[in-house]
């Protein structure tokens, strides 16, 4: 089980590195001069973070507070949830709201109704494939329903302090009412890991 949970926080790592909210695994003070070629930069989003994983210290930020819609990001949240909420070899079994409540076209690996996946298997198929139905079906595994889920999501954040998220679905697909910062992102990112 340790071997597991290891390979899943090391493609999690991996996950969050990869959509620029890069937080560093240690934790040193940052040279004067590395600051200001940080400072320098220039990119082309309209928000971003980056922290210290360890200490929280924010190395780069440029509109950290501003409203975004966060897409698949969103996933980094369920998966703390699972993490928090259930053990690896619990099963999952999708139901026909969970399958068939996305976007056609959008991210998926294919459920059906009534198939099963253990708790485990569902982190890779959400972490690997950014699988919209099987972040449906692990909010309707925690809380019975995916409108509590996200109720449950937003609560989460709060309590790690991020005071400008709001969850409406488990999987980040567009709702105007489905909105984050990359602070509280960051915050999010920082716990999962």
């Amino acid at each position: 089980m340790p071997r597991i949970r290891s390979r899943i926080l090391f493609t999690i790592s991996a996950a969050v590195i990869s959509i620029i909210m890069s937080i560093p695994a240690f934790s040193f003070t940052i040279p004067q001069e590395i600051k200001e070629k940080a400072d320098a930069l220039e990119l082309d989003a309209d928000a971003a973070i980056l922290i210290d994983a360890t200490t929280g210290e924010i190395l780069y930020e440029k509109n950290p507070y501003k409203k975004e819609y966060p897409a698949s990001i969103t996933k980094l949240m369920a998966m703390l949830l699972a993490f928090e909420n259930c053990s690896l070899d619990e099963t999952v079994t999708f139901s026909r709201n969970a399958v068939y409540s996305i976007e056609p076209g959008s991210s998926n690996i294919g459920i059906d109704q009534g198939e099963e996946l253990t708790v485990e298997q569902c982190l890779y198929g959400i972490m690997l494939q950014t699988a919209n139905e099987v972040s449906n079906g692990i909010a309707e595994h925690i809380d019975g329903s995916m409108e509590e889920f996200a109720k449950h999501m937003t609560q989460r954040a709060k309590e790690l302090g991020a005071q400008n998220t709001n969850f409406v679905n488990a999987n980040g697909l567009h709702d105007e009412n489905h909105y984050t910062t990359a602070y509280d992102m960051a915050l999010i990112a920082k716990e999962l890991l």
